[in-house]
Order: structure tokens, then sequence, then C-alpha cells
């Protein structure tokens, strides 16, 4: 364990010591959607509300033994949360939204997209904001992001959120692999936003670039939190938004893949080919 995460440990450990009752965290905030669908700036920008303790990623402390684990399943069910898991959850999340002096508690993970179940069976109370991008757009990023970062081109997805049942979606083409890696995770949530009704929050990345406050402000009242003037100061009135280069850097083979591949989804969220 390195030395941050043994300060984190031990920081955590104190706080029990001081709290020996069994910790919960109330109406947490989970912010979701596949990787590198704009959810990272998402989340940046969210933290600017003053009342927002948000912990970005947490990987280990979601998954303390397989969060490294190229051949882990990321997608968790109900029947996953023990209750050794639950208080163990609360434990950490609440630590860390008391210790940040803050009333809510946000986390944003692509992990969490095929978790919803699980994390329903730990916080009963949780909201979800799903962060939407044109799926197009995400494949292109998830291509560049593996150029730069090469070590990722032999783990399956990249080593980004695997999709439930990822190995019978492994392909050799990495733009296919994407396609699906974006087209599965996306529907796995859809499939769960009616089901969750007022707590599910569904924008776009492209409506966030274009109007951030009003994006945003609109999430905040939707999980409960206020949206004066005073809690949008930390939001840009534009963002630039990626997707036209992102795309123009597929090759028309590679575009014609991944729309074959993403067709009934780019349709169903409104998407034009």
């Amino acid at each position: 364990m390195n030395p941050g995460r043994l300060a984190l440990h031990a920081r955590h450990l104190a706080w029990r010591l001081t709290h020996p009752r069994q910790p919960v965290l109330r109406e947490p905030i989970f912010m979701v959607g596949c990787p590198r669908s704009g959810t990272g700036v998402s989340i940046h920008l969210f933290d600017t509300h003053p009342m927002v303790a948000s912990w970005t990623e947490a990987m280990r402390t979601w998954d303390p033994r397989h969060s490294d684990d190229p051949e882990a399943d990321h997608h968790w069910t109900a029947a996953d949360a023990t209750d050794r898991e639950r208080r163990r959850l609360h434990s950490w999340f609440e630590w860390y939204r008391q210790s940040h002096d803050k009333p809510r508690f946000a986390n944003k993970n692509p992990r969490s997209s095929v978790r919803i179940d699980f994390i329903r069976a730990v916080f009963p109370d949780a909201y979800y904001i799903h962060v939407v991008r044109d799926g197009r757009a995400v494949v292109s990023s998830l291509l560049q992001r593996m150029e730069r970062e090469p070590y990722r081109k032999g783990i399956p997805f990249g080593d980004f959120c695997k999709p439930p049942d990822w190995r019978r979606h492994v392909r050799s083409d990495p733009a296919e692999e994407a396609a699906l890696q974006w087209r599965e995770i996306v529907r796995h949530v859809l499939e769960r936003r009616e089901s969750l009704g007022e707590r599910y929050v569904e924008y776009r990345y492209e409506d966030l670039c274009s109007n951030p406050r009003g994006v945003l402000g609109a999430a905040f009242e939707a999980v409960g939190l206020p949206a004066d003037a005073e809690h949008l100061t930390g939001i840009p009135d534009r963002l630039e938004n990626m997707n036209a280069r992102s795309i123009g850097l597929l090759t028309p083979r590679q575009l014609e893949t991944i729309e074959a591949v993403q067709a009934e989804v780019l349709a169903t969220l409104g998407y034009r080919a």
C-alpha cells in the first residue's frame, strides 16, 4: 500500500475510533456514464457547489481487492451487497463527507454505471446523475486515450469500465470493442432509469457544453441542492464541445463499424447519423 493510501486509512481509522456507532450516509449522489462521456468535467463542476464533498473515482475504496485486476468483473448485482460491504462503504463515504464538513456526498466512477443494482442495495436513498455523450465521440476519445497510454492496449476494454458479460464483447478491432463498450454500458443504465424514478437525472455532454449553468443548476435542484446564483459561481458560461474534433479523427471504416454497433442506442438517445 502506497504512503498516500496508508495515510488515508489512518485518518479513517482515527475517525472510526471516535465514532463507535455504525455510520450511515444519507442521500449520496453517484455520477455515472460510459468512460470519456464527460463525467470527469461534470464532477469537477459539481464539486464547485459549496454543499458537496465529491470523491472522484475512489477505485480502491469501492473494490480494495480487485480494482486493478484486468480480469475482474465490474458488473455487481444486489446479491453482492453483503452486510459487510454496506457497513464498509457507509463508513468510508460518511467519513469523507464529515471530514470535508459538507452536508452532501458525491462520487464519480464510471464503473458505478454497471453497479447500480448493487449501489441501490447499499444506499437505498441515493441519487444518480447519468452523463450521456454521442457514442461515436466517446469511442474516438477512448481510442485516443489508449494511444496516449499504450499499456491500455493489452487490457480488455482499455482498462476502463467493462460492460456486463464483458468476455462476450471482446473484439480484435479496438473500435468495435469500444463501440460495444459504450452501447452495453449506456443500455444497462437506461434499463434502470424508469425504476429509479425521480432519483435518476440524465443530461447530455453536448448540452452541458452549451449551457453549463443551466444544466448543472437543474441537476442540483433534482438531487435536492439549492441552485441560486451564489451556488453557480464556479461554473463557466460555456465549455468547448470536443465532439466534432473527436469524430473527425475516426476513419470512414471505423465510423461505419461504430454506427453499425451503436445505431439502436444512438437513435434512442436522439443522436443522428
